[in-house]
């Protein structure tokens, strides 16, 4: 479609006399038959002359720029306090921290940093403060509301029930990266249970040895325990196997040291989720393609049984048998249906099903079974 637009005041010809084919008038002959008018110049653009400007001094600019940089790290201190706390432990991550150590307190001194966690929560994101950003032995512990159980064969049973759709099973299920698709596949299997009431909480990068970046401890207090579940099923550990500190001395997961406190931080969490009747599934890692992460891994396996023996609140779920059914080896396939995904690591859909499978048949020897029946089992 073509576009007319009309113009005022043209003459016949479409252009105004002595003016140019673009329109801009320009000096030349009155026109033939009629008076002399006189005529506005056309208008010029004019610049500021910049002759006489001085430039600031580098000096000046140096300041300025120096000034800007302080108040944005001011601005962001709890960022930076993250991001220095998510290096390995070790020389590099406390050179980071003392680095932002003083920045965190002029920013709580100042109020500046504040801004960052209103926008953050304004957008429904976490928000870390510096403060809060302990590491070690002291800085994972049980919230203080929470009183841990003394362990032992006087423990209280899991109450056994059947459940109803008036009142179901509350499940919640949650740990490290590895449960992403393990909480896909269970949630694909209660599907249609209304006998079961299903909530999931993966936290990519989590675990046990790094509470400065994520408080599981602190996390179940806060979130989960609150709304009282009957079975609280966890996973941790693959990313666990790194270095933590004790009492602000690092060690490795090789180190005895390093054994006794995970123990200890298992043990708390253990303790910490146990309720009136609730059962606890903690489930181990399954083989890995990488024959040292194996290794680790099946040293936190151990672990994880032997915490869960002293308390009879807690079963363990050994995942190696359910992931590896042919040989016991790391088994990326089964039958040419994929358990496994590409980093030798995570689940694969197939693989997170055959889990599913299993957890929920432990909740249902723990729970529903224990009831003295077998209707309705959550499979």
């Amino acid at each position: 479609m073509r576009r007319r637009r009309s113009v005022a005041g043209p003459a016949p010809g479409g252009r105004l006399p002595g003016s140019d084919p673009h329109g801009e008038q320009h000096e030349g002959r009155p026109p033939t038959g009629g008076s002399t008018t006189s005529r506005s110049e056309p208008r010029s653009l004019r610049y500021h002359d910049l002759a006489g400007a001085r430039p600031l001094p580098a000096g000046r600019v140096l300041a300025i720029g120096a000034v800007a940089l302080v108040l944005a790290a001011l601005l962001n201190a709890d960022g930076l306090s993250d991001l220095a706390n998510r290096q390995p432990v070790g020389w590099k991550r406390n050179v980071a921290n003392a680095a932002v150590g003083p920045f965190c307190v002029l920013g709580d001194v100042t109020r500046l940093k504040d801004a960052r966690a209103v926008i953050r929560r304004a957008a429904d994101k976490e928000s870390q403060d510096c403060r809060d950003s302990r590491s070690g032995s002291d800085a994972f512990v049980a919230p203080p509301t929470t009183t841990a159980p003394p362990t032992g064969t006087t423990a209280p049973p899991v109450t056994p029930r059947t459940p109803t759709a008036e009142d179901p099973l509350r499940i919640w299920l949650g740990g490290d990266s590895m449960t992403i698709e393990l909480a896909q596949a269970v949630e694909e299997a209660a599907t249609g249970r209304a006998d079961l009431d299903l909530t999931t909480d993966p936290r990519v990068s989590s675990g046990l040895t790094r509470p400065d970046y994520f408080d599981w401890p602190r996390h179940l207090a806060d979130e989960v325990l609150p709304a009282e579940p009957d079975v609280v099923v966890v996973m941790f550990g693959a990313n666990d196997s790194q270095g933590l500190e004790v009492e602000g001395t690092p060690y490795e997961p090789a180190s005895p040291q390093w054994r006794e406190e995970y123990r200890r931080r298992v043990g708390i969490v253990m303790d910490q989720l146990r309720g009136d009747g609730r059962l606890v599934v903690w489930v181990g890692q399954p083989r890995m393609r990488d024959d040292g992460f194996d290794a680790r891994m099946q040293d936190l396996d151990e672990i994880f049984a032997g915490e869960a023996e002293d308390r009879p609140w807690v079963r363990f779920l050994d995942s190696r048998p359910v992931l590896s059914p042919d040989s016991g080896e790391y088994q990326a396939t089964v039958d040419g249906v994929s358990l496994r995904q590409d980093d030798g690591i995570h689940l694969d859909l197939a693989g997170a099903a055959l889990l599913a499978e299993a957890v929920l048949a432990a909740v249902a020897e723990g729970i529903i079974a224990a009831a003295g029946t077998e209707d309705s089992p959550p499979r």
